[in-house]
């Protein structure tokens, strides 16, 4: 195949040549080569590859990349089809079952002096785009959590697909990348949009009712307390005031319903935003998300109406409390 080259980054496929250097850079990165404090922030391998093992996937995996800069190997990727899956990879099994095909990212790898230096991602990037036969996926050690290796998958679209822990009782976190289907984001977007604004229609429903409901409570004090008579007058104050602790319910009771109403509307916000986000690497544009980034627009991010909306039941059920206290005083 072609070599790809980037900024004197070479990225060419793996032979016999790069092998020692290849196994030298997987020793510096196992987990028991370096703290876990280290290992979790930087990334670490748990997969006990031999170079026998190495020299093995040379022909057997579709994958085998090194990362050659200025003639030193600076990080390598492995990566092998479920086809090629050796019989005591249980994990890879498993995830068979349930997924059928898939290409597993079984080991990348980049040496210390060359991190952050977008080596991993453009081994990751020459992998995915000449693989589209079927999802893609990488298992991450999950205790200790490999924080770098997460946000990494993160930050190149990959998901979280499930947790199992294999036989030798580390955890894993298998994510996985599928390659976008425009007509399914597209029926996606629909249904997260019409989830956002059912939600925000409700909660004006909501404020509505409860208007509705207080108005019909305030007439009914008023009638009650309007009651001549001395003997109907005790039993007005004692109706007004039930009416009156009926109303402190109701407006606690509709805030609470307010209030996580607008946090699910938030949550079905974020997930639109999120669906623009991975569509505008696709040629779609930000609409619910446009210009939320900066800091004068954070604010449509996270709407001050809303935070009104809930508070407006509980300036009511202060009333009502004022209310209260009137009567009891009367």
């Amino acid at each position: 195949m072609g070599v790809v080259s980037t900024e004197k980054i070479e990225i060419v496929r793996a032979d016999e040549t790069h092998l020692a250097d290849v196994v030298a850079l997987a020793e510096s990165r196992r987990l028991d080569a370096s703290d876990a404090a280290a290992a979790g922030r930087d990334g670490f391998l748990v997969s006990d590859y031999t170079l026998d093992d190495y020299r093995g996937r040379l022909t057997s995996a579709e994958h085998f990349w090194v990362a050659k800069k200025g003639g030193e190997v600076v990080g390598f990727l492995l990566a092998y089809s479920d086809e090629r899956l050796e019989p005591e990879e249980w994990l890879n099994h498993r995830i068979k079952t349930a997924l059928g095909s898939f290409l597993v990212i079984k080991q990348v790898c980049v040496s210390r002096r060359a991190a952050r230096q977008g080596v991993a991602s453009r081994l990751y990037h020459h992998v995915l785009e000449q693989w589209l036969a079927s999802p893609v996926i990488a298992a991450v050690v999950s205790e200790p959590y490999n924080e770098a290796s997460s946000q990494f998958h993160r930050k190149l679209g990959f998901e979280e697909l499930t947790r199992l822990t294999p036989p030798d009782g580390r955890q894993r976190t298998v994510w996985v990348w599928r390659k976008p289907r425009e007509a399914m984001l597209q029926c996606q977007y629909a249904v997260a949009v019409d989830l956002y604004k059912h939600e925000d229609t409700t909660n004006w429903h909501k404020l509505n009712n409860f208007f509705y409901i207080t108005a019909g409570m305030a007439a009914a004090v008023a009638v009650s307390l309007g009651k001549d008579g001395a003997e109907s007058k005790e039993v007005a104050r004692s109706l007004a005031l039930i009416i009156t602790v009926i109303g402190f319910g109701c407006s606690v009771a509709f805030s609470q319903m307010l209030r996580f109403g607008r946090r699910y509307l938030l949550a079905r916000k974020n997930a639109v935003m999120d669906l623009e986000e991975y569509m505008a690497w696709h040629g779609g544009q930000r609409i619910v998300g446009r210009q939320t980034e900066t800091a004068e627009n954070s604010w449509l991010k996270s709407s001050p109406t809303g935070a009104i909306m809930v508070m407006l039941p509980l300036l009511v059920a202060l009333c009502w409390v004022a209310m209260a206290g009137v009567i009891i005083a009367m």
